[in-house]
């Protein structure tokens, strides 16, 4: 087996060394045939390519052109919403005055209400206590009533009469005392 391995190595060296040494080249005609049509083919492929590129390069402008002009639309919409704003916020200062009386008046008018419910609460409350109320009772109030009226007008006869008993008590006491004695005689 050592005898095969060493037969191949040197038939395999002594083919690199003819290689190597003396390359097998082809005729000179044809390798120029081939060296032309190679370029050519690197031409067309280089071509190609760069048309590709040049393409991708024509698109993307255009993209960038297209998307440009949208962001420019956008802007001219955004100013125009600002001014909007700006407008609305304006408008909205000046009826905010407005708004705020219209706030109070709500609340002025959410109190009244609520102070008309109680009114109205408190009055049917009062009926009620009204129509309980037996109309027999009423009269001993009546009679109280005029009792109470009678001692005032009584009450006020008598600070009359004794009105008029020292105002002729003070006529006497200022007299003189002949004149006193005079009257006693």
């Amino acid at each position: 087996m050592s005898d095969k391995s060493n037969i191949n190595n040197d038939t395999i060296q002594q083919k690199v060394n003819n290689d190597i040494l003396k390359p097998n080249l082809p005729v000179t005609e044809d390798l120029q045939h081939m060296t032309g049509e190679m370029f050519t083919k690197v031409t067309n492929y280089l071509n190609g390519e760069l048309s590709t590129t040049v393409a991708d390069y024509n698109l993307l402008i255009q993209m960038n052109n297209v998307t440009a002009a949208k962001y420019q639309d956008m802007t001219n919409q955004t100013k125009g919403l600002s001014l909007f704003m700006s407008d609305l916020k304006s408008k909205y200062e000046e009826f905010q005055p407005y708004l705020d009386k219209i706030s109070d008046l709500d609340k002025n008018v959410t109190d009244l209400e609520k102070t008309v419910l109680l009114l109205d609460e408190y009055t049917k409350r009062l009926e009620t206590k009204i129509k309980n109320i037996d109309k027999s009772s009423l009269l001993p109030i009546k009679e109280k009533q005029q009792q109470i009226q009678q001692q005032q007008q009584q009450q006020q006869q008598e600070a009359l009469k004794v009105q008029q008993q020292s105002s002729t008590s003070t006529t006497v006491a200022d007299s003189t005392p002949v004149e006193k004695i005079e009257e006693s005689k």
